[in-house]
């Protein structure tokens, strides 16, 4: 059998089928009443829990950018102030949230990628000034990778010990 009749057979019992397509809505930002509606979606326990996630997660990531920043000052020969990746990680968590919240960059394909790695991108080379903007690049590509694979699974296991019931 060849590729096309294969898709033929597939494609023939495909014909029939309706594809239904439900859009998600986002508050228009330009209205206060529909931020109000929309933060009332979410229970006590939710809103709560995000802080804290907010809180958590902006220690552990400000631990690991000066652990990661570190380590490519001393191998590159740069001077940083380690003091600035706990700014950094806040500032980074809370635009990074917004755009996850209010669904900022779901129109646009990749932009869940991109923009917070931008982000990460702008925020380390204004606070890191003493990296180069490869090195800048490098240090953001790589905090934003742990951003998504270990930073949350410091936080789940640093949550388990707060003893707040949601």
């Amino acid at each position: 059998m060849t590729m096309q009749v294969i898709e033929a057979k597939i494609f023939k019992h495909l014909r029939g089928l309706t594809l239904n397509i439900n859009m998600v809505e986002f508050p228009n930002l330009a209205d206060p009443q529909a931020i109000f509606a929309f933060a009332n979606t979410q229970t006590a326990g939710g809103w709560l829990g995000i802080g804290i996630d907010l809180i958590l997660s902006t220690l552990v990531g400000g631990i690991v950018l000066i652990i990661l920043a570190e380590v490519f000052s001393h191998a590159f020969g740069e001077s940083i102030k380690p003091q600035n990746a706990f700014l950094i990680s806040l500032i980074g968590n809370i635009v990074n949230l917004a755009i996850v919240i209010f669904g900022f960059a779901i129109s646009v394909p990749m932009a869940g990628v991109l923009v917070p790695l931008l982000v990460w991108f702008i925020l380390m080379k204004a606070f890191f000034k003493g990296m180069k903007i490869f090195h800048t690049f490098l240090v953001a590509l790589i905090f934003f990778m742990l951003t998504i694979l270990l930073i949350p699974t410091l936080v789940s296991m640093v949550m388990g010990f707060i003893p707040i019931g949601l």
